[in-house]
């Protein structure tokens, strides 16, 4: 090879020869010396040229190899081994800088999401790529930012500053002023606001206390009406229970007669979207079971009839009345003067249903006949006639007083009894008796009969009326006595009546 070919070659290709041309005796600057070895031939031209086009760089170790033997795998690759047969390894390859074969061949500079190079045979880490952070202490930045670019810290469920923590408090700001209701004197008075997930949902939330009705899923939530009857104001607008329009009202069990008891309308204590009916909180009436009708201005045996008086009905009243069969008479007569169904031991009432034969009660004064004689036939009964009335009286021993031949000032109650004179509710003197049983028929108040005495000057019937009162002397408290007279109108405090009847109650 001339000099101007060797001027030509490039430094590697003369170190190449310089290296090859010791075990070459053909020619000392021999491109490529054939092995001794072998029958030589003639070179070819892919040969001659061989090592000048794939000679690597002045760093790649040279290896001398057995042209003849080797068997080329391809081109040049990392691998510590000579694949394309040229006596050098791994040529082109800087395992200084090379970030794929830092050090050695292999050894890439791979971490997560990172820049990396290699230096001095040394893999060396940059900045995180764009959008990943590293939270840990391994190589390489693992974590990738939720929302980027970051911004600040949300109650969104998200971690919007990349720092790997959620909705931390101290990174969120103030939640919406206006979001809770917080009306002062409510259960909603204090009420914040917490940035917490719900169903799924991470935004700030009203958190209210027990006894406001709020849907926990909306951000708000208060009901705009309430729904539990619990006399608290679950939407806090100031009223409680304002819903529930029936509270207070009366109502009752649905019984009847001394069978119904009455109260108010509450909240219902085991479902608070119910209201009920609480019997407890009026005194009266009291609810009993049936029991048998009296004459008292109740329904007592519950069949919805107050003061049942129909004689075909076995429900009807069992008024108290006396048995009388002597003097050729056979009759029933009330045992008691006649009160109204709602008279007391303080008041003689007010109800005009019918009359009533009762002890302990105030007598029915101030009564005109006809009134008389019309609460009489509403209970099934009339008038005593006067002779009824003398009979009754007189008893079997036919005496003129009720308890005896004598007059007995204490015994009745008339004008002798007490230095002030005055009615007494009925049966209060158990001595005013007659043998067969009835009650004060001397004294206390007169009684109307059915005895006409002709008429007034304008028409008006006259009526006898029997028995005295708490004001009568002596002589008008026989049971003989029949001097007492009243026209029909006659209304007196002293004046009353007692009913009879021609069959048996």
């Amino acid at each position: 090879m001339s000099r101007g070919l060797v001027a030509l070659l490039s430094p590697s290709i003369v170190l190449a020869l310089a290296i090859t041309s010791s075990a070459c005796d053909v020619h000392p600057y021999c491109l490529e010396c054939p092995d001794p070895s072998l029958d030589a031939g003639p070179p070819s031209s892919t040969d001659a040229n061989a090592d000048a086009r794939d000679i690597g760089p002045i760093d790649a170790p040279f290896v001398p190899i057995d042209t003849a033997t080797c068997i080329p795998s391809g081109e040049e690759v990392c691998n510590d081994n000579d694949d394309d047969c040229d006596g050098h390894i791994d040529e082109g390859f800087d395992l200084t800088s090379n970030p794929e074969h830092c050090g050695g061949c292999g050894r890439a500079c791979r971490f997560p999401n990172v820049d990396v190079s290699c230096v001095d045979s040394m893999c060396v880490l940059g900045d995180c790529l764009p959008g990943f952070v590293d939270l840990d202490t391994d190589p390489g930045c693992e974590y990738r930012c939720p929302v980027f670019p970051t911004t600040t810290e949300q109650c969104n469920g998200l971690d919007d500053d990349c720092d790997g923590m959620v909705d931390e408090p101290t990174d969120l700001p103030a939640p919406p002023a206006d979001l809770c209701r917080t009306t002062p004197g409510t259960p909603c008075a204090g009420t914040t606001a917490v940035c917490a997930t719900r169903e799924g949902v991470t935004t700030w939330y009203c958190d209210y206390p027990r006894g406001v009705e709020f849907d926990p899923i909306v951000p708000n939530g208060i009901a705009l009406d309430e729904t539990r009857c619990d006399g608290l104001d679950g939407d806090c607008d100031g009223l409680r229970d304002e819903v529930f329009t029936e509270l207070g009202a009366s109502c009752d069990n649905g019984g009847r007669g001394a069978c119904r008891d009455a109260g108010r309308i509450v909240c219902d204590p085991t479902d608070d979207t119910l209201t009920t009916c609480d019997l407890s909180v009026l005194p009266d009436p009291v609810s009993g079971a049936p029991s048998a009708e009296l004459c008292n201005g109740v329904d007592d045996d519950c069949d919805g009839v107050v003061d049942n008086s129909d004689p075909s009905d076995p429900a009807r009243i069992r008024d108290d009345l006396v048995h009388v069969t002597h003097g050729g008479r056979d009759f029933w007569i009330y045992r008691h003067e006649a009160s109204r169904p709602d008279a007391t031991a303080a008041s003689g009432g007010l109800s005009s249903a019918r009359s009533c034969s009762r002890a302990g009660v105030v007598p029915w004064t101030r009564v005109a006949y006809a009134d008389a004689q019309a609460a009489c036939a509403a209970g099934g009964f009339r008038l005593c006639t006067g002779a009824e009335w003398q009979a009754a009286c007189e008893g079997a021993p036919a005496t003129a007083y009720p308890y005896g031949a004598s007059y007995a000032p204490m015994s009745c109650n008339g004008a002798d009894l007490a230095p002030t004179p005055a009615m007494s509710t009925t049966g209060a003197i158990p001595l005013c008796v007659t043998a067969e049983g009835a009650l004060d028929l001397s004294g206390n108040v007169k009684e109307w009969t059915s005895d006409a005495r002709g008429t007034t000057a304008s028409g008006n019937p006259i009526y006898v009326v029997r028995g005295g009162s708490y004001d009568s002397p002596r002589l008008g408290l026989t049971c003989q006595t029949d001097l007492s007279r009243a026209t029909d109108d006659t209304l007196l405090d002293t004046l009353g009546f007692r009913c009879c009847s021609s069959t048996a109650p």
